[in-house]
């Protein structure tokens, strides 16, 4: 027996519509408003929903989005009931609510029961079809994972083919897993001496140190300097490392003196200032771009991944200085709607009589000085991106205005008769906490549920002091790049320099450390950042604006000792390839070995899943 809810705050129509309804064929539960509606499902579940619109406390269009937003309730079938003539913007905007059907009052007997049967039938075809839906994607999932599996083993078997097929230039070294060597050619032996086959090496050259370093440290490709005993001038040596199935590993050596010699030529041919090309909103924001392999920039980096695929509004909460924007552009411009508008908007920057011609436009002669209609910020943004930065900012008229937007997605420029449709994904940003502001008072609760969606909390630096080495790296590239500092490029951070800036408490966030890089670019530094290029405050630990004491997790990783300097390859890539293998390896144990439902999880493609398990060894 289909189970149905009735909602009407008036006691006639609802007595009428559980009449009608009553019976041997279906179940009817009523409630007299929209807090009791929501009281109802919480408490039980229902196959229909009959929503009247217009109710004292929660009108119709709020309990709807309300269920909508409830995963109990969502794909619940909502029909509407309205006394009061319907236009097609109202009609428009309930079925982008999730409304199924709109029926006008007053309500005949046999109009109803046709529609809720209709409805009811309708919605057992669609849960029919999702369950089978769901067989069929399981079974394509399975199949895909087999030929997956069959593709990787025809590569290992090529590659098995190939291991051994060395060139007439190049030379080989078999490693033992033990960490010997097995076998080396005569050519190997003769480029790296000292290197004794069956046992560990006497005094290894510094080139034969090198690739024992590789080898161990499952590094695939470098370069290496050998000079050969019987020569004078040095060779640059390309080593690639081959993990073979029996756990011994493959180096094989290619002599590439002459191509680096020529790469060194036509590097020196191409101008000094050369002139660097911004990048294009569509190539300038990825994923990539959130820098860390702290717990919470990799969950931060996952929920990310799975949001730039939806529509949904996205609340990003965070100090001044965390990213909120480059969060907010990476939801845009690295998702299916990245060639849409995206119009950023800082809401506290808008004077109060303002903000309705700001955000939805005008008609000409609206007002004086209206000589000619005008699109507001809204309407420029359809099938887009809105950012909302510093939501909290906004005035309570305003915040109004943008209730209705979010409520049914329509806007009305001012001095038009007619409202219009829009559909703009909104991506709200804030400081401030919004849940304290709206008991305070100061913050509209409508407006807050309706952009608490999906929330995103973006960690102060001070809290994942681990991941300051790689945004330090990365924040050093860009200086680089942007100083045009080619020829005598920054290599990194010294130690001691790398200290000072982990006990600094930062409460400007990664945007003041940016300007402390900056800083140092501006003044001169030189191929490595010192303490002395540091600001005062910085040297001191003294911030000019107090910030929150640093929690107990945020801990740096211990000093690599006997290295004087921190430079930018191989330590902290080791440690961010190494974070990338834990999360993968985690991934895949609590799936259970499911490769595919793992990649799920992490909200990654099946293909960059399975390419970056195998550049991790798993």
């Amino acid at each position: 027996m289909a189970r149905i809810l009735v909602v009407d705050d008036t006691v006639e129509y609802l007595a009428l519509v559980e009449a009608y309804l009553r019976g041997s064929e279906f179940e009817v539960t009523t409630a007299d408003g929209g807090q009791a509606a929501l009281e109802r499902c919480r408490e039980q579940a229902f196959d229909l929903i009959l929503l009247d619109v217009t109710m004292a406390d929660l009108d119709g269009y709020e309990v709807c989005a309300r269920l909508k937003h409830d995963p109990r309730t969502a794909f619940v079938p909502v029909i509407f009931l309205t006394a009061r003539p319907a236009d097609e913007a109202e009609k428009l905007a309930a079925y982008r609510l999730g409304a199924i059907d709109y029926i006008q009052k007053p309500i005949h007997r046999d109009e109803l029961l046709a529609r809720v049967r209709v409805m009811l039938r309708l919605e057992a075809q669609r849960t029919r079809l999702e369950r089978d839906n769901a067989v069929l994607r399981r079974e394509r999932d399975d199949a895909r994972e087999r030929l997956a599996a069959a593709a990787a083993a025809v590569r290992d078997l090529q590659r098995l083919r190939a291991e051994w097929a060395i060139g007439p230039d190049e030379a080989c070294v078999l490693w033992a897993a033990d960490g010997r060597v097995a076998h080396a050619d005569e050519r190997a032996s003769a480029w790296l001496p000292g290197m004794r086959v069956g046992a560990p090496p006497r005094e290894p050259s510094p080139a034969l140190a090198r690739l024992q370093h590789l080898v161990a440290a499952g590094i695939r490709v470098a370069d290496l300097e050998v000079t050969p005993a019987d020569e004078t001038a040095p060779r640059i040596l390309r080593a690639q490392v081959r993990l073979l199935s029996d756990g011994q590993r493959l180096a094989v050596l290619q002599d590439v003196t002459g191509v680096r010699a020529a790469e060194r030529q036509l590097a020196e041919r191409e101008p000094v200032a050369s002139v660097v090309v911004d990048p294009t909103p569509l190539d300038a924001y990825r994923i990539s771009d959130l820098v860390g392999s702290s717990p919470a920039i990799l969950d931060l980096t996952a929920q990310v991944a799975r949001l730039r695929h939806a529509r949904t509004t996205v609340l990003i909460q965070g100090e001044s200085g965390t990213g909120k924007e480059l969060v907010a552009r990476a939801l845009h411009f690295d998702g299916p709607w990245r060639s849409t508008p995206f119009i950023p908007l800082h809401c506290g920057a808008i004077a109060p009589e303002l903000v309705e011609s700001e955000l939805f436009g005008h008609e000409k002669g609206a007002f004086t000085g209206a000589a000619q209609a005008r699109a507001g910020l809204f309407q420029a943004a359809d099938g887009g991106t809105i950012f909302l930065d510093e939501i909290a900012e906004t005035s309570m008229a305003a915040q109004i205005k943008l209730l209705r937007v979010l409520q049914r997605g329509e806007i009305r420029p001012v001095g038009a008769s007619q409202p219009r449709i829009v559909d703009v994904r909104i991506v709200a940003a804030t400081h401030r906490d919004l849940a304290r502001m709206v008991r305070e008072g100061t913050f509209r609760e409508d407006l807050y549920y309706r952009l608490h969606v999906v929330t995103l909390e973006l960690p102060p630096l001070r809290e994942r002091l681990g991941d300051l080495p790689l945004l330090v790296e990365r924040l050093i590239e860009n200086g680089n790049r942007r100083h045009g500092r080619r020829d005598r490029p920054v290599r990194g951070c010294s130690r001691a320099a790398l200290e000072r800036l982990a006990a600094y408490p930062w409460p400007g966030n990664v945007r003041e450390l940016e300007n402390v890089v900056e800083h140092a670019f501006a003044l001169g530094v030189g191929d490595l950042l010192q303490v002395e290029d540091l600001p005062a405050h910085v040297r001191a630990g003294a911030p000019v604006v107090a910030a929150a004491p640093p929690s107990a997790s945020a801990v740096m990783p211990p000093p690599l000792l006997g290295c004087e300097a921190l430079e930018l390859d191989p330590g902290w890539r080791g440690q961010r390839s190494a974070a990338e293998r834990q999360v993968l390896s985690q991934a895949i144990a609590e799936c259970g070995g499911d490769k595919a439902a793992a990649a799920r999880r992490l909200g990654m493609p099946r293909s960059t899943f399975y390419r970056r398990v195998r550049q991790a060894g798993l």
